[in-house]
């Protein structure tokens, strides 16, 4: 019995044995699932740890960068902080500037709208003017066609007046005796009768008790440069209508001619008839510019030479007529001239080779 007792106790042991065994490899194998999903979780945990690691030196390096750029940003910010302050203050003046030129602006436009009423009326006016104007223009070009009428007419009735008096004029000039180079007087030789008929016209002269009496177109007694002027100057204004005139001086040696053609161009009063003569063409023909007219003035000279300095044969001019009368003399001088003062030095040049 107790050896019955032994084999089921040994039995029974042996089952437990058994049992704790089978407990144990499963308990075995379930610690080795436990260990091998532990030891992949380790893993994750590493592989987590490694890249937490490299993001803390990532987000280390950014802090650093980001401290560094916000050191910069704080230096930058403090620089933008004094230029904002010096462009508030900018800003400051600028707006009372901009008041000021409100307030200019205001009063510019103002005057504006009253330079432009001044404008409208000054324009008003302006039209008004320009409307007489325009006016008064027709009303000139018409009395200027009026005034080119009436001078031809007064050309015509100039010269027409000139030829009842006749073409062929004769004027006596009476030179006074000097008392230094003549002797005795003119009053025994020279009279002038006073009737109304021969007054101003008529000189007697008495050789031998013997009177004779003679009429001229004008006699002039103690006359002086310029009253002998006056009567020939029409003479002058007939050569501007463009017919031909000749003024010529006769008489004997020391009778003057020179005096009263040239006279002193020294002296105003002394002046001969033809720098007078030039001066009136001159000045007629200035003035009749403005009502179109164009003038060509041209100098005829005759230059003689001398024996000597030709070899002993003197120029030959040789003159001839044509079939309309016109009297033509070959080899001339003939200068174009454009002022008084001009032909005044070739007058003097040709007095200077008399």
């Amino acid at each position: 019995m107790e050896s019955l007792t032994i084999i089921s106790s040994v039995l029974m042991i042996w089952f437990l044995s058994q049992s704790s065994q089978q407990e144990a490899m499963k308990q075995k194998e379930e610690l080795k699932k436990e260990v091998s999903c532990l030891r992949s979780e380790l893993q994750q945990i590493r592989d987590s740890r490694d890249n937490l690691s490299v993001q803390v030196q990532r987000l280390t390096s950014e802090f650093d960068n980001y401290t560094e750029l916000t050191t910069k940003s704080i230096k930058n910010l403090d620089k933008i902080t004094i230029k904002t302050i010096a462009l508030e203050e900018t800003c400051a003046s600028q707006r009372e500037k901009i008041q000021l030129l409100q307030h200019q602006l205001a009063a510019s436009n103002e005057k504006l709208k009253r330079a432009d009423l001044i404008t409208i009326k000054t324009m008003t006016e302006y039209e008004k003017q320009k409307n007489t104007i325009i006016d008064l223009q027709d009303r000139l070009a018409e009395a200027e066609l009026q005034i080119i009428e009436a001078e031809k007419l007064r050309k015509k009735l100039h010269n027409t007046i000139l030829e009842l008096t006749g073409n062929i004029q004769v004027f006596y000039r009476v030179r006074l005796l000097l008392l230094d180079t003549d002797s005795g007087g003119t009053d025994d030789v020279v009279s002038y009768p006073t009737s109304l008929e021969y007054l101003g016209r008529g000189i007697d002269l008495t050789h031998n008790a013997q009177k004779y009496s003679f009429t001229f177109d004008k006699v002039f007694n103690e006359a002086s440069q310029e009253d002998v002027f006056v009567e020939i100057s029409q003479l002058v204004q007939s050569a501007l209508g463009g017919y031909k005139v000749c003024i010529f001086a006769y008489g004997q040696t020391g009778s003057s001619k020179t005096y009263t053609m040239m006279g002193n161009t020294e002296h105003a009063e002394q002046k001969g008839h033809i720098p007078r003569s030039l001066e009136q063409i001159f000045q007629t023909s200035q003035s009749l510019q403005c009502q179109g007219w164009k003038y060509k003035m041209q100098v005829s000279l005759i230059l003689t030479f001398s024996l000597e300095a030709s070899g002993g044969l003197s120029k030959q001019y040789r003159i001839k007529h044509d079939t309309c009368g016109n009297t033509i003399v070959f080899d001339l001088t003939i200068i174009d001239v454009c002022s008084i003062k001009a032909v005044s030095f070739l007058l003097q040049q040709a007095s200077q080779s008399r």
